[in-house]
This record gives structure tokens, C-alpha cells and sequence, in this order.
């Protein structure tokens, strides 16, 4: 005989996304941003125009490039979710304009505010801002190349100093033994022998 599994009622006003998965939407949507503003700083956002793109005699014009393409995109994905909130919520219009750096980092400031994302993720329309903001972070993060260093010099519990990067584990590992790390339970180690 099986053991009956209680059944989970969701009702109108809880929350449709637990707290630490609250917590970790509010950490990508700040890494997004982050990640974002580092790529816009590393490519000026135009492709150089080509010679065959203008008629003689006009000046040509550059083409957007596919990183400008791309963080256009993530700021009107953005807004559209603040646009979205804000009638949810009953807060008002945002401010007006382009889809610049400033409205994007105003829309992840809006949306990430403690006590308002949760109040966001309640509406069952808003809970897709959890996965766009999983996803984009991921993107961005493959773009810029966010890579930890090669080597760290947190001991193993073999007693080693030989964790090296894995990229495809993600994960340091132990020349020595083959034990994986994570590259916060790496820093971890270094902050807590340094403290000795």
C-alpha cells in the first residue's frame, strides 16, 4: 500500500515562488545588469558600416551590432515586465524613454526592490519574470566570459594546494584527489585559513 501524498492547494494572494527562489530571481536580476553593463562597455554597439550600404554621395550609416541587438532586447524584456508590475501593483507609470542602460538599471532596481519582487511573484502573468531572469543571466554570463581563474590556492582535504578550473564541470578540481569544489566554497576555504 502506497503512502497518500497531501495535496498542495495553491491559493489566491500566496506566493507562486518560495522565498529562496525569490532570492536567488533578485541575484540574477543583478548579475543581469551587471553582466549587461560590462558588455555594453566592451563593444560600442555598431557593426562598421559596410561600403556597399549607402548610395553614392550619402554618409553611411553603422548597423547595430549583435551585442547592442541583444541588450536591447533584454531592456525591452525588462521594461515590459516593470510596465506589467507597476499595473499589478498600482505604482504608476515608469519614466519614459529609450531603451538604455539607465532604463535597464532602473528596471532591475524597481524589480528587485525587497518586498516588491515578492509582492510581483504572487501574480501567476509575472512569475515568467523568474525564468527570463534565470536565462538571460545565463547568456550573459556565457557573452562575457565570466571565467574564475585557472588556480586557486584553497587547500583540498587531501591537504593539497592543487585545485585547478574545470569548465566543463564548472567546478574546481583536486589535481591530487579529484574532489570538486565550487569556486564560493573555494573563496570560502582561502577567507577561513587567511583568518588563521
Amino acid at each position: 500500500m502506497e503512502p497518500e501524498v497531501p495535496e498542495v492547494r495553491w491559493r489566491p494572494g500566496e506566493p507562486l515562488v518560495c522565498g529562496r527562489c525569490t532570492a536567488s530571481v533578485r541575484a540574477a536580476l543583478l548579475e543581469v545588469d551587471a553582466f549587461a553593463a560590462q558588455l555594453a562597455r566592451e563593444a560600442d554597439g555598431f557593426r562598421p558600416p559596410s561600403k556597399w550600404s549607402r548610395v553614392s554621395g550619402s554618409r553611411p550609416k553603422p548597423a547595430v551590432s549583435p551585442v547592442g541587438e541583444l541588450l536591447e532586447k533584454l531592456t525591452g524584456g525588462l521594461l515590459e515586465f516593470e510596465d506589467r508590475a507597476r499595473v499589478w501593483l498600482g505604482a504608476g507609470s515608469r519614466l519614459g524613454g529609450a531603451r538604455s542602460a539607465v532604463a535597464r538599471s532602473r528596471a532591475v532596481g524597481w524589480l528587485s526592490e525587497s518586498g516588491r519582487l515578492e509582492s510581483v511573484l504572487v501574480r501567476e502573468d509575472l512569475v515568467g519574470l523568474v525564468d527570463f531572469a534565470l536565462s538571460w543571466r545565463l547568456v550573459l554570463e556565457r557573452l562575457v566570459g565570466d571565467e574564475p581563474p585557472a588556480w586557486t590556492p584553497a587547500r583540498c582535504r587531501c591537504g593539497e594546494r592543487s585545485f585547478r578550473w574545470d569548465v566543463k564541470a564548472g567546478f574546481y578540481v583536486c589535481a591530487a584527489c579529484g574532489s570538486h569544489v565550487s569556486e564560493r566554497e573555494a573563496s570560502a576555504r582561502v577567507e577561513e585559513e587567511a583568518a588563521r
